[in-house]
């Protein structure tokens, strides 16, 4: 989640514009088009939750196995876990 309230894909380190977004805070549950604006969508922001470890999508500057771990480290901090098999 940005310093604005908006959620955005958590990039590997902080981007300017887009603070506080460098920390995986929550799995967006459906798919959605924001692309040209903000939009409404479902999310699981704590668990206790399972989610399909194949399923999650991540920002394209999370490039590195340390990176992804450490993105789904943050969100099992939260309760929400992936698995890979659910």
């Amino acid at each position: 989640m940005t310093a604005s309230g908006e959620f955005r894909l958590s990039s590997a380190a902080e981007v300017v514009g887009d603070e506080g977004a460098e920390v995986a805070i929550a799995v967006l549950l459906e798919v959605v088009d924001a692309m040209d604006a903000a939009v409404t969508g479902l999310v699981a922001a704590r668990g206790p939750v399972i989610v399909a470890d194949a399923a999650l999508a991540f920002d394209a500057s999370i490039d590195q196995p340390a990176e992804r771990t450490a993105k789904i480290t943050q969100l099992s901090a939260l309760g929400l876990v992936a698995r890979t098999t659910v």
